[in-house]
């Protein structure tokens, strides 16, 4: 089930909405999980454990900037 993303932040981005879904092949054996990012006709995919890894690192600097800046969530 696709969930929105509010990306109107983004200076590079047009202001609209987004979308950010999981796929995974269907066949008899294991296979990845991708999260997609679709923005418009846009469609950013990368395998859901990169991504896990990637958000990680963001939250650690937005954390660090939020103690260094004194704002929060």
């Amino acid at each position: 089930m696709p969930i929105r993303l509010d990306l109107t932040t983004v200076i590079a981005l047009a202001p609209r909405v987004s979308e950010a879904y999981l796929t995974q092949a269907v066949a008899p054996w294991p296979c990845e999980t991708y999260l997609h990012i679709q923005h418009g006709d846009i469609d950013i995919a990368m395998a859901a454990r990169d991504a896990s890894r990637l958000l990680s690192a963001l939250r650690l600097l937005t954390t660090e900037a939020e103690a260094e800046g004194g704002w929060s969530w």
